[in-house]
């Protein structure tokens, strides 16, 4: 086999993160009496939320600015100034931390691929919500390590969080090692900065307009078996 660890990025390549915002956005609006609609509210919010982990990964905000930031952000445009983005934030993560729902066909591919490969999780995320999710998820057991970025104080694409991995599992052979992830400027660009293969989970089969390129691409998890095989 060519590889002998494989590095997964968590939320959008493993759990579907957009139905856990989803989940947590539409509760935190009814807990709080305001009137929501998903096609506006959460478009927007995805929108804002995008755009302020791009400037997290770009280290121009700190983890815990972006928590409230984002919801000042988002009052800002929608027009709502009645309660404070702190403590809507704060409610808004408590149920981001409740649901660990997982992408189709997951949990089968990853219980047959911790047979063969070490297996590490490596997030970009904030504690509090990650920790409960990913730890009482049933991935959890298959996983050799899971490094939370907030956790850390690395986030990727520094590639400093990679070599916590590698330290972790005193593993050192950057050859035999991939990072399978669904975002380009952090899990790829991240793999990349530190020198080691990288997959491009694409499921929407975007097209890439970045300089940034995969060593490989899928559009479906299990099409991972023909790269690691």
């Amino acid at each position: 086999m060519k590889y002998k660890l494989l590095i997964f990025d968590a939320d959008k390549t493993l759990y579907d993160f957009d139905a856990t915002e989803k989940f947590a956005l539409e509760n935190v609006f009814r807990v709080y009496g305001l009137p929501y609609k998903e096609e506006v509210h959460l478009k927007l919010f995805h929108e804002i939320n995008k755009q302020i982990w791009a400037e997290f990964e770009r280290r121009e905000i700190t983890a815990d600015e972006l928590k409230p930031e984002r919801f000042k952000r988002f009052f800002e445009r929608i027009g709502n100034n009645v309660v404070e983005p702190k403590e809507f934030s704060d409610v808004y993560l408590s149920y981001l931390a409740k649901n660990n729902e997982l992408l189709p066909g997951v949990k089968k591919i990853i219980h047959e691929l911790s047979a063969d490969f070490k297996l590490a999780l490596l997030t970009n995320g904030l504690s509090f919500v990650q920790n409960p999710r990913l730890n009482g998820s049933e991935l959890r057991e298959y996983f050799d390590v899971l490094i939370i970025s907030e956790d850390v104080g690395l986030a990727k694409p520094d590639p400093g969080i990679f070599q916590l991995v590698f330290n972790e599992l005193n593993f050192s052979d950057k050859t035999k090692a991939l990072m399978i992830g669904d975002n380009l400027s952090s899990d790829i660009l991240g793999g990349i900065n530190f020198g080691i293969d990288t997959c491009w989970f694409n499921p929407a089969k975007k097209e890439n307009n970045t300089e940034i390129i995969p060593t490989y691409e899928i559009s479906r998890l299990y099409q991972l078996k023909s790269i690691i095989y």
